[in-house]
């Protein structure tokens, strides 16, 4: 029995077709608002300069890494 190629490759460019139309559609896509900083970051931190960002950060991760030496001695009972 052989397969017959033409009607195969005839629905796959329909339905391949049929795809590319739906995700182009302008109709269907929604308005998207453009990406900032503050998207995703505290504003204050946005408008700060690299240098102050990078101090912000250091200070951030000074603290949370105090919090975690401080748990851990009181875990394991060290006193300093």
């Amino acid at each position: 029995m052989q397969i017959k190629w033409k009607p195969i490759v005839i629905m796959f460019f329909i339905i391949y077709f049929l795809a590319y139309a739906l995700s182009t559609c302008s109709a269907l896509k929604a308005d998207e608002p453009e990406i900032t900083c503050e998207a995703f970051v505290k504003e204050e931190i946005c408008k700060m300069t690299p240098e102050e960002q990078e101090i912000w950060f250091l200070e951030l991760l000074k603290k949370i890494l105090e919090n975690v030496i401080k748990e851990k001695k009181t875990k394991t009972g060290i006193d300093t």
